[in-house]
């Protein structure tokens, strides 16, 4: 298989020390033992670089495995990168991070590779980076066993007429190009809002990095329409504050009907809650109302059955030796529960294998594979 990345230098000694750099200033993937342990001679391929895929690949490597991650983005990180903003996260940290893998502990990053899937091709945000096709096939050959990490790239619809029109956005329509912008990728233009009204539906962290991000790219005006009140709004009343802060018009208690206008966008009907309608003016509409995770081959992996619990072998699908872990599995998280997610499977992933090479499946149970959950220190350094 071809791949865009090239092959990271050989990993260090298993006590080397981190390379110069690596302070508290990169996020630590690798957190979970300070020294490496021996190879075992097992090659574990991961299908997506976002958080679960990130933490799984550092408990790997550094308990012996080799670790290769197929991510359809020109970096890793996955929605850490190239959807939330960098005044929540700064992608630098996150980067650092990615280097410490490859270059100590030895993780190949095929970065622009599309896994084929059941979902057509350019059907979620960033599939345009991909160069490179493989099929899951071809990783079940290749690795001793899979796990598929690949979040949330698919946005929520709101189901009202005119969202299909001209200058109505999801919210990873309108944050996803201005982090990706400097790849210089066909089709990739930050939102042309300047000087226009936007308004943004939803009240959840996405909505409020669209406000803000709005607002410096130089929109006009900028609403934040919520159904409910502040005190219910997902990100939370400081949030909400801040919007206001920084000049944005907060509307609760109103609910979309439709997006009104016939080749463009020309305003927002909405019902109040005293049941009167209202038309509120607009230039531009997104919507931030949620994602949804698109894993390949959903139904023959048995995904309703791992959500449920109905697996002998914890966040093994029905394909034996493929493992799901993250977003792609619970919906939309918050980065640590992506990241206890990731390593819990890699550990019931590395605890499978074991098993099942001394041909010992049936003693299985499922306490082995508790984890201890990251907190900040452990994912930021020492």
């Amino acid at each position: 298989m071809s791949t865009q990345s090239t092959p990271p230098p050989a990993p260090a000694a298993p006590h080397a020390p981190s390379p110069a750099g690596h302070g508290p200033s990169r996020m630590n993937f690798a957190f979970f033992r300070s020294d490496i342990a021996p190879a075992v001679g097992r090659n574990i391929g991961i299908i997506g670089a976002g958080p679960s895929g990130l933490a799984a690949a550092g408990y790997l490597a550094v308990n012996g495995y080799q670790v290769e991650v197929y991510d359809k983005l020109p970096k890793a990180g996955g929605l850490m990168v190239f959807g939330i903003p960098g005044s929540r996260i700064p992608q630098e940290r996150i980067l650092r991070g990615v280097t410490m893998l490859e270059r100590v502990y030895g993780v190949v990053f095929h970065t622009r590779t599309k896994v084929c899937c059941s979902v057509p091709l350019h059907e979620e945000e960033g599939d345009h980076f991909s160069f490179e096709m493989v099929s899951m096939a071809e990783l079940i050959e290749h690795h001793d066993a899979i796990m598929i990490c690949t979040g949330s790239w698919k946005s929520r619809k709101l189901g009202i007429p005119g969202e299909n029109l001209p200058g109505v956005y999801s919210s990873l329509e309108f944050l996803f190009p201005i982090r990706a912008v400097q790849y210089a990728a066909a089709g990739v233009t930050l939102p042309p809002v300047a000087g226009k009204r936007l308004i943004v539906i939803g009240a959840g962290h996405s909505a409020v990095d669209v406000a803000h991000s709005a607002k410096k790219l130089g929109a006009a005006e900028v609403t934040v329409v919520y159904r409910r009140t502040a005190a219910e709004a997902p990100c939370g009343t400081f949030e909400v504050g801040r919007m206001e802060e920084c000049g944005c018009c907060w509307r609760e208690k109103r609910t979309p009907l439709r997006i009104l206008g016939e080749t463009a966008v020309e305003g927002l009907e909405v019902k109040n809650a005293d049941g009167s309608i209202e038309v509120l003016p607009v230039d531009a509409v997104v919507t931030a109302i949620g994602e949804v995770p698109t894993p390949p081959f959903a139904r023959e992996l048995g995904l309703e059955n791992v959500r449920r619990g109905e697996v002998r072998w914890l966040n093994m699908t029905a394909l034996e030796n493929v493992f799901v872990a993250g977003d792609v599995l619970t919906g939309p998280s918050k980065i640590g529960h992506a990241v206890y997610s990731g390593l819990r499977a890699a550990k019931s992933l590395s605890h499978w294998l074991d098993l099942k090479a001394q041909h010992r499946e049936s003693e299985y149970d499922s306490a082995a594979d508790t984890v201890p959950r990251p907190t900040a220190r452990t994912m930021h350094g020492r």
